[in-house]
């Protein structure tokens, strides 16, 4: 079986499609058996492979310009599990580089901003639970910058979100301009990473991420090229909103470069409807009406400014409103 997609960089010679795929369904057969299965001596053989295979890098990127960004951080997993409000601007961010494992976009120690285009997928994505209290942070891309974006897309799938549906128009008309032999090629390797980050994997199995965090490995974590370009973020469906809503994941060094912190609200948990049926409905969370959010920020000393006067204002209100509504 073949070692790697291109043989000889100088002559411009790859293996043939037929290689390729033989040696991808290799990968395929290993993804689906489940890499939680293997040992860890395993899974680094297996990720050396990989990376000695894909000796190419495809992109397919744009520049992209979401009005919001969405991120939601549980409480509980900062300040030693206490129910407190976060203090500073780097707890909204991605985790400390020695607190993280594999995911959808990182390797481990490899620290990315998960968010999402809209409040409800980002709730979907993160499952908080009862009793949780999590912090919604909203971004937005800064004034006269933008993130270079590469798109995830599966052709095989019909009902994905719009960001998925225009990058797939666009893959057509790029393949169709190319030679038919390399259009074949970057096609089967494209969809083979579709798969990967469009697949389900449970939360206490995260090495089934390998294959697509090593992609999003190589594309986050490089250094500029000799242009100055680099991929900064990965646009792709969420697989827990069956496809039809977004996901971006940023290189978490590029975050205050990059955007604006708008606002951040903080909620607790009341009740949840995780239920697949339930999935385009907007009521998974009810929280208590004790509601606290802010604008305030100070970026240079990395501090998140509350307004405790209005905080006890609102608790007063809200504990007259109930006095009353049991009168």
């Amino acid at each position: 079986m073949i070692e790697q997609i291109v043989k000889d960089y100088k002559k411009d010679l790859f293996n043939s499609p037929s290689e390729i795929r033989k040696k991808l369904d290799f990968f395929r057969d290993l993804s689906k058996k489940g890499l939680h299965n293997f040992t860890e001596k395993e899974i680094e053989e297996i990720k050396t492979n990989f990376i000695k295979f894909i000796n190419i890098n495809m992109t397919f990127w744009v520049d992209t310009y979401p009005t919001k960004l969405f991120r939601v951080t549980n409480n509980k997993y900062l300040y030693g599990g206490e129910k407190v409000k976060l203090q500073i601007i780097d707890d909204l961010l991605g985790p400390p580089l020695n607190e993280s494992y594999y995911g959808r976009c990182n390797l481990p120690n490899e620290s990315v901003f998960y968010s999402a285009l809209d409040f409800k997928t980002a709730i979907w994505e993160t499952k908080p639970e009862v009793g949780d209290l999590i912090t919604v942070s909203e971004w937005q891309i800064k004034d006269g910058e933008k993130l270079n974006t590469h798109n995830i897309f599966n052709p095989n799938v019909f009902n994905l979100s719009k960001e998925s549906k225009d990058a797939y128009k666009a893959w057509i008309d790029s393949k169709n301009k190319r030679d038919s032999t390399l259009g074949e090629i970057f096609e089967d390797v494209m969809l083979f990473f579709t798969e990967e980050f469009m697949k389900v994997v449970d939360s206490d199995k995260k090495e089934n991420y390998l294959f697509s965090s090593i992609l999003s490995s190589r594309f986050l974590q490089a250094k500029n090229d000799e242009n100055g370009f680099k991929i900064e973020a990965i646009v792709y469906p969420s697989v827990k909103m069956q496809y039809g809503l977004t996901n971006l994941a940023i290189s978490n060094d590029l975050v205050l470069k990059k955007l604006n912190l708008n606002s951040i609200t903080i909620y607790e948990i009341m009740e949840t409807n995780y239920d697949e049926k339930n999935v385009h409905n907007d009521d998974l969370i009810k929280v208590s009406p004790l509601i606290i959010k802010t604008t305030d920020f100070d970026i240079i000393n990395n501090k998140i400014n509350y307004d405790e006067d209005a905080e006890f204002r609102q608790m007063i209100e809200l504990h007259q409103k109930y006095r009353e509504d049991i009168n």
